[in-house]
């Protein structure tokens, strides 16, 4: 009976892996782009990391490289790099890093969603990176954060990135 019980409860999240696992790029990164909007718009996540004159919201599974600054933090989660740059000199407003994308890699981009709200200017930019991997950008003013994430983790990396991103406060900075 026991063993019944547990095939039951645990078939579910089975399935629900399998069909993560199977979605496609577009899939994961159409409703990455919804569920970052959402954050975006939302009031952040409250930050529990200080670094200087830097605070941040750092997920479970994540931790921060002794050689950060609070100009480059640098975050892992297992084998994944994540690099948040801060540019003291730019605002909540600022078009610094969207205008650099767009000069840059205009024509490689794969997805690109810009939003605003109450004088803040974001966007999730997602990337090919070679085979089964992709460049994954979360902005919003001076702050960018990027990472390389494979195919399958696309929607959770994106989601992720903007709560990090939407929580930093900067000493100093309303």
């Amino acid at each position: 009976m026991s063993r019944n019980w547990l095939r039951i409860a645990i078939a579910p999240f089975i399935v629900m892996t399998l069909v993560a696992c199977s979605d496609s790029a577009e899939e994961q990164t159409g409703e990455g782009i919804k569920v970052a909007k959402e954050l975006f718009q939302n009031e952040p996540v409250e930050p529990n990391e200080q670094i200087k004159s830097v605070e941040l919201f750092v997920p479970g599974g994540f931790s921060i490289q002794e050689d950060s600054d609070d100009t480059n933090i640098i975050l892992n989660s297992k084998s994944d790099l994540y690099v948040l740059f801060i540019n003291p000199n730019e605002e909540q407003d600022s078009h610094l890093f969207y205008d650099l994308l767009n000069a840059e890699k205009k024509n490689g981009i794969y997805a690109l969603e810009t939003f605003e709200q109450n004088g803040r200017f974001g966007f999730i930019a997602v990337l090919p990176s070679g085979d089964e991997q992709f460049e994954i950008m979360a902005s919003i003013g001076g702050l960018k954060l990027t990472t390389i994430s494979k195919k399958a983790n696309i929607y959770k990396n994106i989601e992720q990135m903007m709560k990090i991103v939407r929580s930093v406060k900067i000493e100093g900075r309303v």
